[in-house]
């Protein structure tokens, strides 16, 4: 393989010019890194706040409901019952379920009104389900039946509100009639899911039936899986278990747009990665002319001697090769260094966001971590090498095609 040595020796000709190529490979695959980790550790995290703090892996609501529970209605909600908990808990994976029941708050302080969801939960069961209660910084859960009310510490403190204060809640009714409850503020939370910590009022389950007169309905049952990667399966196997219009929702249905998101932020982490590959390709190109004219004569020497044009071309895509393998080298021990050190220190939300959370699409709030997949630094080591020796054949059969007695008088 005398073609290959060649391309070898060449690389060490000169090594100011391999480096500079290579680097430029290298970055553009640091970007990349840095980019899919952020991507990655935001995705994960997203995730993690839906499943433990929104939506549980599962959920089983009425159809109608589900179309419309944006709206927050207290219309098309389950009635609980011994035979549909049964069937709830022959799902596969099954580990924990509670009941929750969502309605529209307008939160008053005396002065100001604030619109924001009322959830009433069951205080024996959600913290089998939910982590809730882990971001509680004041305070703590609210009694069983009791009129005890927790708040994100956001909202209480842009409505002045502080713990052991009472919060008006006024509600309307199935009858569309209104009600209000006065609830003493007995926690505060700060969880990393932004939404919650802005817009969310928890009370006691039993309490929002009765002052919203629809005696023991609730909105939806929520189940916890022993693995999130089970739901959408467990999802369509319980759906066919249960009767009438009610269904099984996975988390992945809950977070649909975040999964949109997901799906359109991966085609341009991609385009991004072209475009700077490209830009790492022009440079290659370059390398390549270079190279030929500095040895213009040594070609044509070649030729003469019989050395085949595809030999020749070889020779260039063989070092084109060894600068993309060093370069993606380079741009993988950058990569994981910079994953490293994100990792170690973090990244504080607000230093995106200019001070504030991540409140559409990712919920997100406080610090991430950045994450990685093998199958990533694979894909952009290949594809940076594969880059470099696409980017040398039109140069290199430019070179090769040469007249060599012309070739050996270049000058």
């Amino acid at each position: 393989m005398f073609f290959l040595k060649m391309a070898f020796k060449n690389l060490t000709r000169h090594k100011r010019r391999t480096l500079i190529t290579a680097l430029i490979i290298a970055f553009a695959i640091l970007i990349y890194v840095m980019t899919e980790g952020l991507m990655l550790g935001m995705t994960e995290m997203s995730f993690d706040n839906i499943i433990n703090l929104e939506s549980g892996h599962l959920q089983v609501a009425d159809q109608s409901y589900w179309e419309d529970r944006k709206e927050l209605p207290l219309k098309n909600l389950i009635i609980p019952s011994a035979e549909l908990e049964n069937k709830i808990k022959e799902t596969e994976g099954f580990e924990a379920m509670t009941e929750r029941l969502n309605f529209a708050v307008n939160l008053n302080n005396g002065i100001d009104e604030l619109p924001v969801t009322g959830v009433g939960i069951d205080l024996k069961k959600d913290s089998t389900v939910f982590e809730l209660e882990q971001y509680l910084v004041e305070g703590r859960m609210p009694r069983q039946a009791s009129s005890e009310i927790i708040m994100g510490a956001k909202l209480a403190e842009l409505m002045e509100f502080k713990l052991g204060d009472y919060a008006v809640m006024l509600i309307r009714t199935e009858e569309k009639t209104f009600n209000t409850i006065d609830g003493e503020i007995v926690g505060l939370f700060n969880t990393p899911h932004p939404s919650l910590n802005d817009s969310s009022v928890f009370i006691a389950l039993e309490t929002a039936q009765q002052r919203l007169n629809i005696e023991d309905q609730i909105s939806q049952y929520v189940i916890r899986l022993e693995d999130q990667n089970q739901a959408e399966k467990a999802a369509v196997e319980l759906s066919q278990r249960l009767a009438g219009e009610l269904k099984a929702y996975s988390w992945k249905d809950t977070a649909e747009s975040l999964v949109t998101m997901l799906e359109m932020q991966a085609i341009e982490t991609q385009v991004i990665l072209a475009i700077i590959l490209t830009m790492a390709a022009v440079g290659i190109v370059n390398t390549v002319i270079l190279s030929a004219l500095e040895r213009m004569e040594e070609l044509g020497m070649m030729k003469a001697l019989g050395m085949h044009q595809r030999e020749i071309v070889y020779t260039f895509m063989g070092e084109e090769a060894g600068i993309g393998i060093i370069g993606g080298i380079m741009g993988l021990i950058m990569g994981s260094i910079g994953l490293w050190i994100f990792n170690l220190f973090g990244l504080d939300i607000s230093a995106l966001t200019g001070g504030g959370d991540i409140t559409y699409g990712f919920p997100l709030s406080g610090t991430i971590y950045l994450g990685w997949e093998i199958s990533s630094f694979v894909f952009v080591f290949v594809y940076g090498v594969s880059v470099s020796v696409l980017a040398s054949i039109f140069p290199a059969l430019w070179a090769a095609s040469k007249d060599p007695v012309k070739a050996i008088y270049h000058r």
